[in-house]
Protein backbone atom coordinates (compact mmCIF):
# COMPACT_ATOMS: atom_id res chain seq x y z
CA UNK A 1 0.00 0.00 0.00
CA UNK A 2 2.66 2.50 1.09
CA UNK A 3 5.65 3.49 -1.08
CA UNK A 4 8.67 5.47 0.16
CA UNK A 5 10.56 8.18 -1.72
CA UNK A 6 14.29 7.92 -0.94
CA UNK A 7 17.60 9.52 -1.90
CA UNK A 8 20.70 7.43 -2.64
CA UNK A 9 23.52 8.50 -0.29
CA UNK A 10 26.01 5.73 -1.20
CA UNK A 11 26.33 2.75 -3.51
CA UNK A 12 28.65 -0.18 -4.09
CA UNK A 13 28.76 -3.03 -6.57
CA UNK A 14 27.83 -6.25 -4.82
CA UNK A 15 28.04 -8.55 -7.86
CA UNK A 16 29.77 -8.13 -11.17
CA UNK A 17 27.93 -7.87 -14.47
CA UNK A 18 25.66 -10.44 -15.97
CA UNK A 19 23.27 -10.48 -18.91
CA UNK A 20 19.50 -10.59 -19.27
CA UNK A 21 18.41 -11.01 -22.91
CA UNK A 22 21.59 -9.34 -24.10
CA UNK A 23 21.47 -6.42 -21.64
CA UNK A 24 24.28 -6.14 -19.10
CA UNK A 25 23.32 -5.64 -15.47
CA UNK A 26 24.98 -5.31 -12.08
CA UNK A 27 23.79 -5.90 -8.54
CA UNK A 28 24.10 -2.83 -6.30
CA UNK A 29 23.94 -2.37 -2.57
CA UNK A 30 22.31 1.03 -2.03
CA UNK A 31 22.17 3.05 1.16
CA UNK A 32 19.12 5.31 0.93
CA UNK A 33 17.71 8.13 3.03
CA UNK A 34 13.93 8.36 3.47
CA UNK A 35 12.61 11.67 2.11
CA UNK A 36 8.92 10.99 2.61
CA UNK A 37 5.93 9.18 1.03
CA UNK A 38 5.97 8.65 -2.74
CA UNK A 39 2.55 10.34 -3.03
CA UNK A 40 0.85 12.91 -0.81
CA UNK A 41 -2.08 10.55 -0.33
CA UNK A 42 0.17 7.98 1.39
CA UNK A 43 0.45 8.17 5.19
CA UNK A 44 4.04 8.02 6.44
CA UNK A 45 4.64 6.21 9.77
CA UNK A 46 5.99 8.52 12.47
CA UNK A 47 9.71 8.49 13.23
CA UNK A 48 11.20 7.15 9.97
CA UNK A 49 11.63 10.34 7.89
CA UNK A 50 15.34 11.12 7.45
CA UNK A 51 16.51 7.67 8.53
CA UNK A 52 18.73 5.47 6.35
CA UNK A 53 18.20 1.95 5.09
CA UNK A 54 20.15 -0.44 2.83
CA UNK A 55 18.54 -2.23 -0.12
CA UNK A 56 19.83 -4.48 -2.87
CA UNK A 57 18.84 -3.92 -6.50
CA UNK A 58 19.62 -5.29 -9.96
CA UNK A 59 20.26 -2.37 -12.35
CA UNK A 60 20.95 -2.38 -16.09
CA UNK A 61 24.35 -0.77 -16.75
CA UNK A 62 22.96 1.48 -19.48
CA UNK A 63 20.44 2.93 -16.98
CA UNK A 64 22.46 2.78 -13.79
CA UNK A 65 21.73 4.95 -10.75
CA UNK A 66 24.16 7.08 -8.77
CA UNK A 67 24.57 8.97 -5.51
CA UNK A 68 22.01 11.79 -5.14
CA UNK A 69 19.36 10.15 -7.35
CA UNK A 70 15.82 9.81 -6.03
CA UNK A 71 14.22 6.37 -6.20
CA UNK A 72 10.89 4.92 -5.03
CA UNK A 73 11.05 1.72 -3.02
CA UNK A 74 8.82 -1.10 -4.22
CA UNK A 75 6.33 -2.80 -1.91
CA UNK A 76 8.72 -5.47 -0.60
CA UNK A 77 11.53 -2.93 -0.02
CA UNK A 78 9.09 -0.62 1.78
CA UNK A 79 7.86 -3.38 4.07
CA UNK A 80 11.42 -4.47 4.97
CA UNK A 81 12.40 -0.85 5.60
CA UNK A 82 9.47 -0.14 7.91
CA UNK A 83 9.86 -3.47 9.70
CA UNK A 84 13.57 -2.77 10.32
CA UNK A 85 13.28 0.88 11.35
CA UNK A 86 10.20 0.36 13.48
CA UNK A 87 11.71 -2.91 14.79
CA UNK A 88 8.55 -4.66 13.68
CA UNK A 89 5.05 -3.70 14.67
CA UNK A 90 4.15 -5.30 17.97
CA UNK A 91 0.92 -7.27 18.00
CA UNK A 92 -1.19 -6.06 20.92
CA UNK A 93 -4.31 -7.43 22.55
CA UNK A 94 -6.81 -4.67 23.26
CA UNK A 95 -10.01 -5.74 25.04
CA UNK A 96 -11.67 -8.14 22.55
CA UNK A 97 -9.59 -6.85 19.63
CA UNK A 98 -6.08 -7.29 18.25
CA UNK A 99 -3.88 -4.42 17.04
CA UNK A 100 -1.79 -5.70 14.16
CA UNK A 101 -0.01 -4.32 11.07
CA UNK A 102 -1.80 -6.26 8.31
CA UNK A 103 -0.35 -4.54 5.22
CA UNK A 104 3.19 -3.72 6.42
CA UNK A 105 2.83 0.07 6.26
CA UNK A 106 3.93 0.64 9.86
CA UNK A 107 0.43 1.40 11.18
CA UNK A 108 -1.77 -0.83 13.29
CA UNK A 109 -5.06 -2.11 11.95
CA UNK A 110 -7.68 -3.39 14.40
CA UNK A 111 -8.83 -7.00 14.05
CA UNK A 112 -11.93 -8.65 15.51
CA UNK A 113 -12.57 -12.42 15.39
CA UNK A 114 -15.55 -14.57 16.16
CA UNK A 115 -16.28 -18.12 14.89
CA UNK A 116 -17.96 -16.78 11.73
CA UNK A 117 -15.97 -13.75 10.59
CA UNK A 118 -12.72 -11.83 10.87
CA UNK A 119 -13.03 -8.05 10.40
CA UNK A 120 -10.16 -5.59 9.84
CA UNK A 121 -10.65 -1.84 10.43
CA UNK A 122 -8.00 0.66 9.19
CA UNK A 123 -8.16 3.86 11.33
CA UNK A 124 -5.43 5.59 9.26
CA UNK A 125 -7.43 5.22 6.03
CA UNK A 126 -10.82 6.69 6.82
CA UNK A 127 -11.56 4.21 9.65
CA UNK A 128 -12.87 1.96 6.90
CA UNK A 129 -13.90 -1.65 7.20
CA UNK A 130 -11.03 -2.81 5.03
CA UNK A 131 -11.30 -6.60 5.12
CA UNK A 132 -14.09 -8.99 6.05
CA UNK A 133 -13.25 -12.69 5.97
CA UNK A 134 -15.81 -15.46 5.89
CA UNK A 135 -14.33 -17.96 8.38
CA UNK A 136 -16.43 -20.74 6.87
CA UNK A 137 -14.78 -20.41 3.45
CA UNK A 138 -11.62 -18.51 4.58
CA UNK A 139 -12.18 -15.93 1.82
CA UNK A 140 -11.92 -12.14 2.14
CA UNK A 141 -15.16 -10.79 0.67
CA UNK A 142 -14.18 -7.11 0.52
CA UNK A 143 -11.85 -6.27 -2.34
CA UNK A 144 -8.60 -4.41 -1.60
CA UNK A 145 -7.46 -3.33 -5.04
CA UNK A 146 -4.83 -0.67 -4.20
CA UNK A 147 -5.14 0.85 -7.68
CA UNK A 148 -3.87 4.38 -8.28
CA UNK A 149 -6.45 6.65 -9.88
CA UNK A 150 -6.33 10.19 -11.27
CA UNK A 151 -5.31 13.11 -9.01
CA UNK A 152 -3.64 10.85 -6.46
CA UNK A 153 -6.72 8.79 -5.50
CA UNK A 154 -5.77 5.26 -4.46
CA UNK A 155 -8.48 2.62 -4.55
CA UNK A 156 -7.74 0.96 -1.23
CA UNK A 157 -10.84 -1.21 -1.27
CA UNK A 158 -13.11 -2.23 1.60
CA UNK A 159 -15.97 0.13 2.50
CA UNK A 160 -15.52 3.88 2.46
CA UNK A 161 -17.88 6.81 3.06
CA UNK A 162 -17.96 10.08 1.16
CA UNK A 163 -20.12 13.21 1.33
CA UNK A 164 -20.19 13.31 -2.46
CA UNK A 165 -23.45 13.00 -4.40
CA UNK A 166 -21.76 10.80 -7.00
CA UNK A 167 -19.81 8.84 -4.40
CA UNK A 168 -16.48 10.28 -5.55
CA UNK A 169 -13.67 10.25 -2.97
CA UNK A 170 -13.29 13.22 -0.66
CA UNK A 171 -11.16 13.76 2.43
CA UNK A 172 -13.05 11.09 4.39
CA UNK A 173 -11.77 8.21 2.27
CA UNK A 174 -8.24 8.39 3.71
CA UNK A 175 -8.59 10.74 6.69
CA UNK A 176 -6.62 9.59 9.73
CA UNK A 177 -9.30 8.96 12.36
CA UNK A 178 -8.59 9.22 16.08
CA UNK A 179 -9.61 6.47 18.46
CA UNK A 180 -12.34 7.33 20.98
CA UNK A 181 -13.30 5.66 24.22
CA UNK A 182 -16.13 3.14 24.09
CA UNK A 183 -17.86 1.68 27.15
CA UNK A 184 -18.78 -1.52 25.31
CA UNK A 185 -16.05 -4.19 25.09
CA UNK A 186 -17.33 -5.25 21.66
CA UNK A 187 -17.38 -1.74 20.15
CA UNK A 188 -14.68 0.53 18.76
CA UNK A 189 -15.14 4.22 17.97
CA UNK A 190 -13.24 6.71 15.80
CA UNK A 191 -13.64 10.41 15.06
CA UNK A 192 -12.45 12.86 12.41
CA UNK A 193 -12.80 16.62 12.11
CA UNK A 194 -13.12 17.59 8.46
CA UNK A 195 -10.74 20.26 7.20
CA UNK A 196 -12.35 21.33 3.93
CA UNK A 197 -15.93 21.24 5.21
CA UNK A 198 -15.65 23.59 8.18
CA UNK A 199 -17.63 22.72 11.27
CA UNK A 200 -18.38 19.11 10.25
CA UNK A 201 -17.02 16.22 12.30
CA UNK A 202 -17.62 12.51 11.81
CA UNK A 203 -17.79 9.64 14.29
CA UNK A 204 -17.75 5.97 13.33
CA UNK A 205 -18.62 3.07 15.58
CA UNK A 206 -18.25 -0.65 14.87
CA UNK A 207 -20.24 -3.04 17.07
CA UNK A 208 -19.37 -6.74 16.93
CA UNK A 209 -21.09 -9.83 18.31
CA UNK A 210 -19.62 -12.99 19.82
CA UNK A 211 -22.06 -15.52 18.32
CA UNK A 212 -23.59 -13.63 15.39
CA UNK A 213 -22.13 -13.64 11.83
CA UNK A 214 -22.24 -9.87 11.37
CA UNK A 215 -21.37 -6.41 12.63
CA UNK A 216 -23.14 -3.06 12.96
CA UNK A 217 -21.50 -0.01 11.45
CA UNK A 218 -22.80 3.37 12.68
CA UNK A 219 -21.90 6.64 10.98
CA UNK A 220 -22.57 9.93 12.83
CA UNK A 221 -22.25 13.43 11.37
CA UNK A 222 -22.13 16.42 13.74
CA UNK A 223 -22.26 20.07 12.65
CA UNK A 224 -20.87 22.81 14.89
CA UNK A 225 -20.69 26.05 12.88
CA UNK A 226 -17.66 28.24 13.42
CA UNK A 227 -18.08 31.87 14.38
CA UNK A 228 -17.25 34.13 11.44
CA UNK A 229 -17.10 37.88 11.03
CA UNK A 230 -19.27 39.48 8.37
CA UNK A 231 -16.32 41.45 7.03
CA UNK A 232 -14.27 38.30 6.41
CA UNK A 233 -15.17 37.56 2.77
CA UNK A 234 -12.27 35.18 2.13
CA UNK A 235 -13.62 32.39 4.32
CA UNK A 236 -15.37 29.58 2.51
CA UNK A 237 -19.14 29.34 2.97
CA UNK A 238 -20.19 26.51 5.25
CA UNK A 239 -22.06 23.58 3.77
CA UNK A 240 -25.84 23.73 4.29
CA UNK A 241 -26.72 20.12 3.45
CA UNK A 242 -25.07 16.72 3.25
CA UNK A 243 -25.45 13.55 1.20
CA UNK A 244 -23.75 10.41 2.50
CA UNK A 245 -22.61 7.68 0.11
CA UNK A 246 -21.19 4.32 1.14
CA UNK A 247 -18.92 2.79 -1.51
CA UNK A 248 -18.57 -0.97 -1.09
CA UNK A 249 -15.67 -2.53 -3.00
CA UNK A 250 -16.35 -6.23 -3.04
CA UNK A 251 -15.20 -9.30 -4.92
CA UNK A 252 -16.73 -12.40 -3.43
CA UNK A 253 -14.03 -14.96 -2.76
CA UNK A 254 -11.47 -12.23 -3.52
CA UNK A 255 -11.95 -12.48 -7.30
CA UNK A 256 -13.46 -9.52 -9.29
CA UNK A 257 -15.04 -11.33 -12.24
CA UNK A 258 -18.44 -12.05 -13.78
CA UNK A 259 -19.33 -14.68 -11.17
CA UNK A 260 -20.13 -11.85 -8.73
CA UNK A 261 -23.87 -11.18 -8.47
CA UNK A 262 -25.93 -8.32 -7.02
CA UNK A 263 -29.35 -9.35 -5.62
CA UNK A 264 -31.72 -6.38 -5.14
CA UNK A 265 -34.98 -7.33 -3.34
CA UNK A 266 -38.07 -5.41 -4.49
CA UNK A 267 -41.79 -5.72 -3.75
CA UNK A 268 -42.20 -8.11 -6.70
CA UNK A 269 -39.19 -10.31 -5.83
CA UNK A 270 -35.42 -10.28 -6.33
CA UNK A 271 -33.70 -8.69 -9.32
CA UNK A 272 -30.26 -10.16 -10.05
CA UNK A 273 -27.46 -8.27 -11.78
CA UNK A 274 -24.24 -9.86 -12.95
CA UNK A 275 -21.00 -7.89 -12.57
CA UNK A 276 -19.66 -7.49 -16.09
CA UNK A 277 -20.05 -10.01 -18.88
CA UNK A 278 -17.15 -12.15 -20.13
CA UNK A 279 -15.41 -11.35 -23.40
CA UNK A 280 -16.50 -14.64 -24.95
CA UNK A 281 -20.10 -15.42 -25.92
CA UNK A 282 -22.14 -17.48 -23.51
CA UNK A 283 -25.82 -17.75 -22.70
CA UNK A 284 -27.04 -16.72 -19.26
CA UNK A 285 -30.10 -17.75 -17.33
CA UNK A 286 -33.02 -15.32 -17.56
CA UNK A 287 -32.74 -14.01 -14.02
CA UNK A 288 -29.13 -12.85 -14.55
CA UNK A 289 -29.67 -11.24 -17.97
CA UNK A 290 -29.36 -7.68 -16.66
CA UNK A 291 -27.06 -4.87 -17.68
CA UNK A 292 -24.26 -4.94 -15.13
CA UNK A 293 -24.50 -1.21 -14.38
CA UNK A 294 -27.90 -0.54 -12.89
CA UNK A 295 -29.69 1.93 -10.65
CA UNK A 296 -32.39 1.20 -8.10
CA UNK A 297 -34.41 3.76 -6.16
CA UNK A 298 -35.20 2.80 -2.58
CA UNK A 299 -35.32 -1.03 -2.81
CA UNK A 300 -37.84 -2.74 -0.57
CA UNK A 301 -36.97 -3.82 2.05
CA UNK A 302 -33.65 -2.15 2.95
CA UNK A 303 -31.59 -5.19 1.98
CA UNK A 304 -28.95 -5.95 -0.64
CA UNK A 305 -27.37 -9.39 -1.11
CA UNK A 306 -23.97 -9.92 -2.76
CA UNK A 307 -23.08 -13.44 -3.89
CA UNK A 308 -20.40 -15.35 -5.75
CA UNK A 309 -21.98 -17.76 -8.22
CA UNK A 310 -21.33 -21.49 -7.65
CA UNK A 311 -19.76 -20.89 -4.24
CA UNK A 312 -20.73 -20.45 -0.60
CA UNK A 313 -19.70 -16.79 -0.33
CA UNK A 314 -22.52 -14.34 0.46
CA UNK A 315 -22.66 -10.84 2.00
CA UNK A 316 -25.86 -9.16 3.19
CA UNK A 317 -26.38 -5.43 3.87
CA UNK A 318 -29.30 -4.10 5.92
CA UNK A 319 -30.15 -0.39 6.29
CA UNK A 320 -33.08 1.98 6.76
CA UNK A 321 -34.62 2.24 3.30
CA UNK A 322 -36.62 5.33 4.31
CA UNK A 323 -33.35 7.28 4.45
CA UNK A 324 -32.13 5.90 1.13
CA UNK A 325 -32.15 7.81 -2.15
CA UNK A 326 -30.82 5.16 -4.53
CA UNK A 327 -28.48 2.20 -4.97
CA UNK A 328 -26.04 1.97 -7.89
CA UNK A 329 -24.33 -1.27 -8.89
CA UNK A 330 -21.45 -1.96 -11.25
CA UNK A 331 -18.07 -0.54 -12.25
CA UNK A 332 -16.50 0.42 -15.56
CA UNK A 333 -13.04 -0.91 -14.84
CA UNK A 334 -11.83 -3.44 -12.29
CA UNK A 335 -13.92 -3.99 -9.19
CA UNK A 336 -17.57 -4.89 -8.47
CA UNK A 337 -19.01 -1.95 -6.54
CA UNK A 338 -22.12 -1.09 -4.63
CA UNK A 339 -22.95 2.56 -3.95
CA UNK A 340 -25.54 3.15 -1.22
CA UNK A 341 -26.54 6.82 -1.48
CA UNK A 342 -28.66 8.39 1.26
CA UNK A 343 -31.08 11.29 0.92
CA UNK A 344 -29.70 14.79 1.15
CA UNK A 345 -30.43 16.33 4.53
CA UNK A 346 -30.29 19.83 5.90
CA UNK A 347 -27.54 20.46 8.42
CA UNK A 348 -28.79 21.84 11.71
CA UNK A 349 -26.26 23.18 14.25
CA UNK A 350 -25.30 20.82 17.10
CA UNK A 351 -27.68 18.09 15.89
CA UNK A 352 -26.41 14.62 14.94
CA UNK A 353 -27.29 12.71 11.80
CA UNK A 354 -26.99 8.97 12.28
CA UNK A 355 -26.81 6.18 9.68
CA UNK A 356 -26.65 2.47 10.49
CA UNK A 357 -25.63 -0.51 8.35
CA UNK A 358 -25.67 -4.15 9.44
CA UNK A 359 -23.23 -6.28 7.44
CA UNK A 360 -23.51 -10.08 7.68
CA UNK A 361 -21.59 -13.10 6.33
CA UNK A 362 -23.53 -16.09 4.96
CA UNK A 363 -23.21 -19.32 2.98
CA UNK A 364 -26.84 -19.67 1.84
CA UNK A 365 -29.91 -17.41 1.84
CA UNK A 366 -33.61 -17.41 1.02
CA UNK A 367 -35.87 -14.41 0.36
CA UNK A 368 -39.64 -14.05 0.08
CA UNK A 369 -42.18 -11.33 0.81
CA UNK A 370 -39.71 -8.87 2.33
CA UNK A 371 -38.27 -11.48 4.71
CA UNK A 372 -34.83 -13.08 4.66
CA UNK A 373 -33.43 -16.29 6.14
CA UNK A 374 -29.70 -16.95 5.88
CA UNK A 375 -27.20 -19.42 7.29
CA UNK A 376 -23.54 -18.96 8.18
CA UNK A 377 -20.95 -21.69 8.72
CA UNK A 378 -18.06 -20.87 11.05
CA UNK A 379 -14.51 -22.10 11.41
CA UNK A 380 -14.31 -25.78 12.37
CA UNK A 381 -12.62 -26.83 15.61
CA UNK A 382 -11.68 -30.47 15.31
CA UNK A 383 -14.80 -32.42 14.30
CA UNK A 384 -17.21 -29.66 15.29
CA UNK A 385 -18.53 -26.76 13.17
CA UNK A 386 -20.41 -23.69 14.50
CA UNK A 387 -23.57 -22.71 12.59
CA UNK A 388 -25.74 -19.64 12.86
CA UNK A 389 -29.18 -19.13 11.30
CA UNK A 390 -30.57 -15.58 11.02
CA UNK A 391 -34.13 -14.53 10.21
CA UNK A 392 -35.04 -10.94 9.33
CA UNK A 393 -38.57 -9.60 8.98
CA UNK A 394 -39.61 -6.09 8.06
CA UNK A 395 -42.37 -6.41 10.66
CA UNK A 396 -41.78 -6.08 14.39
CA UNK A 397 -42.07 -9.43 16.18
CA UNK A 398 -41.51 -10.58 19.77
CA UNK A 399 -40.89 -14.33 19.23
CA UNK A 400 -39.66 -16.62 16.47
CA UNK A 401 -38.78 -20.32 16.18
CA UNK A 402 -36.78 -22.22 13.57
CA UNK A 403 -36.95 -25.85 12.46
CA UNK A 404 -33.65 -27.72 11.94
CA UNK A 405 -33.42 -31.00 10.04
CA UNK A 406 -30.42 -33.32 10.51
CA UNK A 407 -30.45 -36.83 8.98
CA UNK A 408 -34.27 -36.92 8.85
CA UNK A 409 -34.55 -35.69 12.45
CA UNK A 410 -36.55 -32.47 12.91
CA UNK A 411 -36.25 -30.23 15.93
CA UNK A 412 -37.76 -26.82 16.61
CA UNK A 413 -35.69 -24.23 18.48
CA UNK A 414 -36.47 -20.78 19.85
CA UNK A 415 -34.40 -17.99 18.28
CA UNK A 416 -32.83 -15.07 20.14
CA UNK A 417 -33.87 -11.51 19.37
CA UNK A 418 -31.09 -9.18 18.19
CA UNK A 419 -31.80 -5.48 18.59
CA UNK A 420 -30.18 -3.42 15.83
CA UNK A 421 -30.54 0.36 16.41
CA UNK A 422 -31.50 2.43 13.38
CA UNK A 423 -32.67 -0.47 11.18
CA UNK A 424 -36.43 -1.10 11.01
CA UNK A 425 -37.73 -4.63 11.43
CA UNK A 426 -36.66 -7.53 13.63
CA UNK A 427 -33.62 -9.83 13.63
CA UNK A 428 -33.63 -13.30 15.23
CA UNK A 429 -30.74 -15.74 15.34
CA UNK A 430 -29.98 -19.26 16.52
CA UNK A 431 -26.39 -20.51 17.01
CA UNK A 432 -25.43 -24.16 17.38
CA UNK A 433 -22.40 -26.46 17.11
CA UNK A 434 -22.68 -29.54 14.90
CA UNK A 435 -20.54 -32.63 14.40
CA UNK A 436 -19.11 -33.00 10.88
CA UNK A 437 -20.66 -36.48 10.69
CA UNK A 438 -24.03 -34.78 10.35
CA UNK A 439 -22.88 -33.74 6.84
CA UNK A 440 -25.55 -31.05 6.35
CA UNK A 441 -28.25 -29.12 8.18
CA UNK A 442 -31.45 -27.70 6.63
CA UNK A 443 -33.34 -24.89 8.35
CA UNK A 444 -36.83 -23.51 7.67
CA UNK A 445 -39.31 -21.06 9.17
CA UNK A 446 -42.80 -22.38 9.95
CA UNK A 447 -45.55 -21.18 7.61
CA UNK A 448 -42.94 -19.37 5.46
CA UNK A 449 -41.45 -20.44 2.18
CA UNK A 450 -37.96 -19.83 3.57
CA UNK A 451 -35.40 -22.64 3.61
CA UNK A 452 -31.58 -22.78 3.70
CA UNK A 453 -29.08 -25.64 3.68
CA UNK A 454 -25.52 -25.72 5.01
CA UNK A 455 -22.93 -28.39 4.28
CA UNK A 456 -20.56 -28.94 7.19
CA UNK A 457 -17.54 -29.79 5.00
CA UNK A 458 -15.97 -27.02 2.92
Amino acid sequence: MLRLLTEIISRRIKKETGKIKGFEYETLSLKVKIKGPARKSYILPAGIRGKTFTIERIVFKDWTIKKGDLIILNQDETRKCISTLKKGTVVKRWRNFTKKDIDGDGNHEIVFDNPFLTAVVAPQYGARLWQLRNNGTMNNELFGGNFIRDKGYIELGGIEETLSKQGKPDELWNGKFKSEKSNDNNSICFSYKMKKEKGISVRKQFTFYNEFPGLLKTFNIIFKPEKTKKKDKKKKKQKKSIRLTQRVFFAMGGIPDYHNLFHIPTKSGINTIRFNKPLFKRGWEDEAWWEWQHLYFSPDPGTVVLERENSNDILLFFFNKEELDFIWTGDKKRTPRLHITYKEKKIEPKKKKKYGTLIAIANDFSFQKQEVLFASRGKATGDFVPLCFVYYSKRNKSKQSISLQRKNINKTNEMLNLKVPGIPGTFFYYTTIENKETMEVTASIKDKNLKVKVELEQ
